[in-house]
């Protein structure tokens, strides 16, 4: 029969002494961190020897709490010990398994008439085994960790001692396995923690405050970052302030300062110097551990590599000054523009009002050249602002760099070799022939410039794809065909500092008097404009190579414009709408029309445009408009024009082109842009031609 039997007293004269024994022979064991195995494997031998023809067994519960694992056993036979390893506990499971379910001792006296043993007396009968007593074995918190059981070899019942002894034994395992479990968390917590810590990517330390404070860990990491190994690091205290770099010191030192004061946690970013030469930004955080005795407060912290970080926040600052640079050089230019027009139309005027013997003439001549000048200034102001009005067109670029290099060797002296290398099977490109020029034309020009004792310079051109997408000089193209055109040369190159700035508005390197600063922000501008990007390599004494990469277009180039037509002459008699919100332009301009024998209606901005052309009762031919103005911009006024008088020409005016000339040529295709600043001659001769042109077709 089975009976829950509740621990009492009752020992044997001797029994004390016996408990005491086996208490100091097991805790011994546990504090000299035996594996838990002997330490069980000993506590049943030892109540075995006190108690002859007793057999002891231990089995542990499974973290799923339902499955008992053998544990110790040393004298139960080993096919009975496979037979139970395994078995889940329940009601009806034996001594053990109900014992671990009910957790309350179980007494079996007679394993072959107890019910308890209906499912397993055959795996116990065999071997001899009659009685079992089992008892829980609980942890402090009440969880049932597993089983202590006695068997017998004949059926019986257990004295007080026997009670006495199972319920210490119970206790004594308990404390192995709570210590075994406590001490392979910690080990797993400790792994967990090591592995965690030596995969972050970043630098762990532990640490006295001070710069000459002993370092007490540092995790490996510092080897792939900064080259040195943690042994290194550990060894020296000093090289830590060591490899910081110079100019931050100041940042590193106040931290420590602030910490030492106050004991507020540690922050500072500041760069150090990696053992190879690299510099790497840092951001460096930690708190102070107040459990840790010493003289000095300990700081456990984190070293962040925010390198790639800082150097994407020098890009997005150089962008956003690269942009607002850039809208204030648009704006300055479109003004600027308008009063150029104005001083090139009154000195074309002058000038037809002078002989060319005149003195007064070469005055007129000399004002139209520093026009000039002027006017390329702006333009490479607008192109570096991408606000250049561009006249794309699809180009064999083997062609353009034929032309082009004729030009450019015309102003190589004879110790600069010049080789032009263009593959033969290019993608055509859509780029705008005369600015596209004038890049290469600069680069070349900042190539001579740089071989003051001679060299080599070389243009060449291949195709290129890319499968990902690209950044430059902030400035990413998408994944596609893209064709390539390189300039190289063996000058004096240039360091990181001065290729950080190449392309800013007025930086230059050159003397004064020998460059404005604006060859290269042109380049960068109009090469962006069209779609592309540009990258540059140097190094001093090591020459320079720009690269521009220009996105390849399906369309077939297109011919060579023919420019042997004759010139048509500017005058006319039809009725010409020129609206302008510069009044200097305005008059003067309509002035000139007018000479040629043109009706010309004027007006100063969209709005009374509208109103006018409504009220004229005759056909309007033509409209001459700002592209930029007050109120109604020049391609609204085109196309509410259109709905008045449907066969009106369209010619633009702009200082920079702005958002109205996209996708201009769609709506509009009898119109042209003309850029400004022009001469009045070129204005009739722009007119003339739309008015010539058949309908529905640009010239």
């Amino acid at each position: 029969m089975s009976t829950a039997t509740k621990i009492t007293e009752g020992n044997p004269q001797d029994i004390s002494q016996t408990l005491s024994l086996l208490d100091k022979a097991v805790l011994e064991m546990i504090m000299a961190q035996q594996p838990l195995s002997r330490v069980l494997e000993s506590l049943c031998l030892k109540i075995e020897e006190r108690f002859h023809g007793l057999i002891c067994s231990v089995l542990l519960l499974d973290s799923d709490g339902a499955t008992l694992r053998h544990g110790a056993a040393p004298g139960l036979p080993k096919s009975y010990i496979d037979a139970i390893n395994g078995t889940r506990i329940g009601p009806r499971v034996g001594s053990c398994g109900t014992a671990a379910y009910r957790r309350q001792p179980v007494v079996v006296i007679d394993i072959a008439q107890d019910a308890l043993w209906a499912d397993y007396r055959h795996l116990a009968l065999p071997h001899g085994l009659r009685a079992c007593w089992s008892m829980p074995i609980s942890s402090k918190q009440g969880n049932v960790l597993g089983t202590f059981a006695c068997y017998y070899r004949e059926p019986r019942t257990p004295d007080a001692h026997h009670l006495l002894l199972i319920d210490r034994a119970a206790n004594l395992a308990s404390t192995a396995i709570e210590h075994c479990r406590t001490k392979a968390e910690l080990q797993a917590a400790e792994t967990r923690y090591r592995t965690l810590v030596e995969r972050l990517p970043a630098i762990t330390y532990m640490a006295e405050v001070g710069v000459q404070g002993r370092w007490f860990f540092v995790s490996p990491q510092i080897e792939t970052m900064l080259g040195y190994t943690a042994e290194d690091w550990v060894a020296d205290p000093g090289l830590w302030m060591n490899c910081i770099h110079k100019d931050d010191l100041g940042i590193a030192l106040e931290a420590e300062k602030r910490v030492q004061e106050t004991g507020a946690l540690y922050k500072a970013e500041y760069r150090m110097c990696a053992r190879d030469g690299r510099v790497l930004w840092f951001r460096d955080e930690g708190k102070i551990l107040p459990e840790v005795p010493g003289p000095k407060p300990v700081l456990q912290g984190v070293l962040y590599d925010i390198t790639d970080y800082k150097r994407l926040e020098e890009q997005l600052r150089q962008a956003q000054k690269m942009e607002a640079v850039g809208q204030l050089a648009g704006g300055v230019a479109h003004d600027f523009n308008n009063l150029l027009m104005v001083i090139e139309a009154h000195t074309e005027r002058i000038r037809e009002k002078l002989s060319t013997a005149d003195s007064s003439y070469s005055d007129a001549v000399e004002i139209q050249n520093a026009v000039d000048r002027a006017a390329s200034l702006t333009q490479q102001l607008l192109a570096f602002s991408r606000k250049q009005l561009l006249q794309p067109r699809v180009l064999d670029l083997r062609s353009v760099l034929q032309d082009v290099g004729n030009m450019i060797r015309r102003l190589l002296p004879e110790n600069i070799e010049l080789n032009i290398d263009a593959a033969a099977d290019l993608f055509p490109v859509k780029i705008d022939r005369s600015q596209f020029e004038q890049a290469i034309l600069n680069l070349t020009v900042n190539a001579r410039d740089a071989m003051l004792d001679g060299g080599k310079i070389t243009i060449s051109a291949q195709n290129r794809r890319f499968d990902e997408e690209q950044t430059w000089n902030q400035v990413s193209v998408q994944p596609g065909n893209y064709v390539m055109l390189a300039v190289c040369d063996t000058g004096i190159g240039m360091n990181v500092e001065t290729q950080s700035r190449i392309f800013e508005p007025f930086f230059t390197t050159k003397e004064p008097g020998k460059g404005t600063g604006l060859g290269l922000a042109s380049v960068y501008g109009v090469v962006k404009q069209s779609g592309g990007a540009i990258s540059v390599e140097s190094e001093p004494s090591r020459g320079s190579a720009f690269k521009i990469f220009l996105p390849a277009c399906e369309s077939e180039p297109c011919r060579s414009e023919d420019t042997g037509s004759p010139v048509q002459p500017a005058s006319g008699n039809e009725t010409i709408l020129l609206v302008e919100d510069q009044i200097a332009i305005r008059d003067i301009a309509g002035e000139h029309l007018r000479r040629l024998g043109y009706e010309v209606l004027v007006a100063p901005d969209g709005e009374a445009a509208i109103e006018l052309a409504r009220s004229h009762d005759k056909r309007i031919h033509l409209l001459v408009t700002d592209m930029v103005m007050p109120n109604m911009g020049g391609r609204e006024l085109a196309v509410r024009l259109a709905e008045i008088h449907a066969d009106a020409k369209v010619l633009f005016m702009s200082g920079y082109p702005d958002t109205e000339t996209t996708g201009l040529h769609d709506a509009l295709v009898d119109a042209e842009i003309l850029r400004k600043p022009f001469s009045m001659k070129i204005l009739a001769h722009k007119a003339r031609s739309l008015l010539d042109a058949r309908p529905g077709t640009t010239p």
